[in-house]
């Protein structure tokens, strides 16, 4: 059996049925920072990855036909995480996307998601004039390819946290873990 867990992105953000998945999995897959954010309920075999590609997630599949086998994924699964690229049954987590929207004091039903980390994802700004935009980027994004249009901008959610709103031409993005919400 596979399960791909999300395991949040902070401390203690693991839901109940999370942790007993993690509990009963023989063994757990998952990056350095998964694998120490669900430490406490692994109890079987654990397994680093420190790489993502087909080859391994096949690897991971096949495995699961024989083991009781967990994937872990930072934050939540289903946003840009681990829960399209395995098949499996997929738990839920605390996405970085639902901790910038708390904190931003925004609801998710007016903004559009898209993931611009380490890809183009340009034809889609055009959504803006529609729905406000959370754009889940990295220290290549620039941010002023929307001129002085207001923006906030959140990087490294659960860690050295930082939160600046301005205009998106005067902003500079410092980390790989880092969302612009635009407003439209």
């Amino acid at each position: 059996m596979l399960s791909i867990v999300g395991v949040g992105i902070c401390e203690g953000q693991i839901t109940e049925r999370a942790s007993k998945i993690i509990k009963d999995a023989e063994i757990v897959f998952g990056s350095k920072r998964a694998l120490k954010l669900a430490s406490k309920f692994i109890v079987g075999k654990t397994m680093e990855l420190n790489r993502f590609n087909e080859e391994i997630y096949k690897e991971i599949e096949k495995i699961a036909q024989e083991k009781n086998v967990v994937v872990l994924s930072t934050g939540d699964p289903m946003i840009a995480g681990l829960g399209t690229k395995l098949k499996g049954y997929v738990e839920p987590g605390i996405s970085s996307v639902q901790m910038a929207l708390a904190k931003l004091r925004e609801d998710l039903c007016n903004a559009i998601v898209i993931d611009a980390h380490a890809k183009n994802a340009e034809k889609e700004f055009d959504l803006i004039e529609r729905r406000n935009l959370i754009i889940l980027a990295d220290k290549k994004f620039d941010p002023s390819v929307f001129g002085s249009r207001k923006v906030a901008l959140l990087e490294d959610l659960c860690g050295n946290e930082k939160l600046v709103i301005g205009k998106a031409n005067e902003i500079k993005i410092g980390s790989d873990y880092s969302i612009l919400f635009l407003w439209k």
